[in-house]
């Protein structure tokens, strides 16, 4: 029987624009705890999508948000396509820009 299903990935590849660095996020776990899994210096506070401090700018893939970016990110920064990490879970590649911590 021909299986005309794809298996899905178990994983997708993240590219930090401002520093050419990647690495992996396994699917369902969000951008944020992934990057702090790979040794990422990401800005956060909260890890819950109630700060803001995660925030960065989807440049190229699709992410599912888990909550409503409008609850913290104005309505400009969402349309410059600003997303929260903690709160995107991921459903492509991906590259975005952050300013990471020090």
């Amino acid at each position: 029987m021909l299986n005309l299903f794809k298996p899905r990935p178990t994983s997708y590849a993240v590219r930090l624009s401002d520093t050419e660095t990647t690495f992996t996020v396994k699917r369902g776990e969000s951008l944020l705890s992934s990057a702090l899994s790979a040794g990422i210096k990401w800005p956060f506070k909260c890890k819950v999508g109630s700060c803001g401090t995660c925030k960065c700018k989807l440049i190229d893939g699709k992410i599912k948000a888990q909550l409503d970016f409008g609850y913290v990110l104005d309505m400009s920064e969402i349309q410059d396509g600003y997303i929260l990490a903690c709160q995107s879970i991921l459903k492509s590649d991906i590259q975005v820009s952050v300013n990471l911590t020090k």
